[in-house]
């Protein structure tokens, strides 16, 4: 006899086989990320609180999370940055292949409805991409946002999708991918400088959630909070990612 399915339409063909799926277009959030989490690797629970790291002897080895001038209080991940997961990202920032941006919304915001409602941010906003005048890129931050808001049927969450943009990168920074962690920072410290809030923006004095598709260090994050909290006046900044760098001891 065959077991039916819990679903309403038919079981998920599982992440990422996300395209021939009967839920692609549809969703909902939950029964994506349920799907996904079949495939995708999850922070474990005993990694780092500060930065979602695989512990090393009972300690993180990222610098930042021991930093005294951290700005950022948290970064937080939905899962590592391994297997169909780190393929997907690298499809989508690179491959241009936007529809990923509708899966990686619908993870994210049943990732904030499983685990954010406890403590909610007053704004949710992506670390920006730089755009060139005439040059063709993805806004993949803002992308994943704006999917995000689409699928919050009841407008739940307080994303960010003005225009303009509340948090614009005014100029380009170098990529900091596969590039070495003072690298890292020096790039971070660019990017703090690339940082411009529009005059009406509601940081000031505000609990604010950034977005990012990969952290490594989290070195960039850190640079979006310090501008945000030193320059603009929020009260406090954390970091959400789709994916963290997973460093194995």
């Amino acid at each position: 006899m065959t077991r039916p399915s819990v679903y309403p339409v038919g079981d998920p063909v599982g992440f990422p086989g996300c395209s021939k799926c009967p839920y692609f277009r549809s969703g909902p959030p939950q029964t994506c990320l349920d799907c996904a989490s079949h495939t995708i690797n999850s922070i474990a629970s005993a990694a780092c609180a500060v930065c979602g790291q695989v512990l090393a002897d009972g300690g993180c080895p990222n610098w930042l999370c021991s930093d005294p001038s951290r700005r950022i209080s948290r970064i937080r991940a939905i899962a590592y940055h391994t297997g169909p997961l780190r393929d997907t990202i690298i499809q989508y920032k690179y491959g241009g292949l936007k529809d990923w941006s509708m899966i990686f919304g619908r993870l994210l915001l049943a990732w904030l409805e499983e685990n954010a409602r406890d403590d909610r941010p007053d704004i949710i906003v992506a670390n920006p991409t730089y755009l060139a005048p005439n040059r063709a890129r993805i806004r993949h931050t803002e992308f994943v946002i704006e999917s995000a808001e689409r699928e919050d049927i009841l407008k739940t969450w307080p994303f960010d999708i003005s225009e303009p943009r509340t948090l614009l990168k005014i100029h380009d920074t170098p990529r900091t991918a596969r590039t070495s962690a003072p690298n890292k920072r020096a790039i971070a410290r660019q990017l703090r400088e690339s940082l411009r809030a529009c005059p009406n923006s509601r940081f000031k004095g505000q609990h604010v959630l950034v977005y990012d598709d990969v952290c490594t260090t989290g070195s960039q994050l850190n640079a979006v909070a310090e501008y945000l909290i030193d320059d603009v006046g929020a009260k406090r900044v954390e970091g959400i990612v789709l994916a963290r760098a997973r460093w194995d001891p």
